[in-house]
């Protein structure tokens, strides 16, 4: 008797599992279709870094760091109109050794066409060469230039409205994004990078760049001026950051250079509400050769910056080689001679870096 009823109660599940399943069959089937169509305007990407620094004229400060990790989302609305985004974890993400996650783009791009579209939102600010094109494949130095990292403040997100196209050989971005902020007492243009983050936006910035490339040869240039008062009672600062750039590709031989110069003028309030003058004038520049002979890259780069023109510049010689065993991962080694006004400040470097 008891076989007999369980008997029973698994044929009416399954009666009823079956008028389910019936009723169901015409949504799972819809389901595909409708993760195709999302997924067809979907893309993702990104790109990642982790090094190891190995300082020969300091003690006990070795580092191997998982630098970077980067994820692009992108979602193409229409033809015209498309999501860009872009999400960084730097230093293992972990805030309480020094690690943290930012939005470093996160924009609306609409075309009109090839010469014109607008971006608004969130996006790299168009100053450099490192700072835009800042994957790890993208440059064959285990670090990045100095000079764009002090000079040109890289990596320099921040929100506002960009006009950018290109018109035959030639390619501009213009536009007003909020200003850097030297309200709390900050006196270097990295410093007063705001990122995004709740940005004050009592003062605003213009930025500009054009492009040109032509057969093996490209150069270009760009402009950053605004105050960064942002508001603050008694607080007067001004800041300018221009660069030009160029570089020639031919036959695996690749030589480029930068040029910067960033200028702070006026007075805010230190720490201590004191109130100090923090003009000064900072520049720099890096030239970089480089020959591919299939999958190895040997390189070498001379840099020099000062971040006050009152002081003698820090000069760096790197000498390294990358090698690709694909297109989008690089190994890269390196030993930088590093003279910090006349402090030795040497390092080999050894690095891995991905872009997708």
């Amino acid at each position: 008797m008891k076989h007999t009823l369980l008997s029973l109660v698994a044929l009416t599940a399954l009666a009823q599992s079956a008028g389910n399943i019936e009723t169901l069959t015409p949504l799972v089937d819809e389901i595909p279709e409708v993760q195709n169509t999302a997924l067809d305007k979907v893309s993702f990407g990104g790109y990642g870094k982790m090094d190891y620094t190995n300082y020969l004229d300091k003690d006990g400060k070795d580092k191997l760091d998982i630098y970077r990790f980067i994820l692009y989302v992108g979602y193409q609305f229409t033809e015209n109109i498309k999501l860009v985004s872009e999400i960084e974890w730097e230093h293992g993400g972990r805030e309480s050794t020094g690690g943290y996650g930012i939005i470093e783009q996160a924009y609306i791009d609409f075309k009109v066409n090839e010469s014109l579209s607008t971006k608004v939102g969130h996006f790299i600010v168009p100053v450099g060469m490192v700072n835009l094109y800042h994957e790890p494949t993208a440059f064959n130095t285990v670090s990045r230039p100095e000079t764009e990292k002090y000079i040109i403040p890289s990596t320099w997100h921040e929100n506002g409205v960009m006009l950018h196209g290109k018109i035959e050989n030639i390619s501009y971005q213009a536009g007003i994004i909020a200003g850097l902020d030297a309200s709390d007492g900050e006196s270097s243009i990295r410093g007063m990078r705001q990122n995004g983050q709740k940005s004050k936006a009592e003062d605003f910035g213009f930025v500009g760049r054009i492009d040109y490339q032509a057969n093996i040869i490209y150069i270009g240039a760009s402009l950053y001026a605004g105050d960064a008062s942002q508001g603050s009672s008694g607080v007067d600062v001004s800041t300018s950051i221009a660069e030009i750039h160029a570089g020639m590709k031919m036959n695996g031989f690749d030589i480029h250079g930068l040029y910067a110069i960033n200028e702070v003028d006026g007075n805010n309030f230190d720490s201590e509400g004191v109130a100090q003058d923090i003009s000064k004038k900072g520049s720099g520049y890096y030239i970089n050769a480089s020959y591919a002979i299939d999958k190895w890259t040997p390189f070498v780069q001379y840099e020099a910056y000062t971040t006050d023109d009152t002081k003698d510049d820090i000069i760096m010689t790197t000498v390294g080689l990358n090698y690709n065993p694909i297109d989008n991962v690089v190994l890269k080694a390196d030993y930088v001679i590093r003279d910090k006004r006349g402090t030795d400040d040497d390092r080999v470097e050894i690095g891995i870096g991905w872009s997708f």
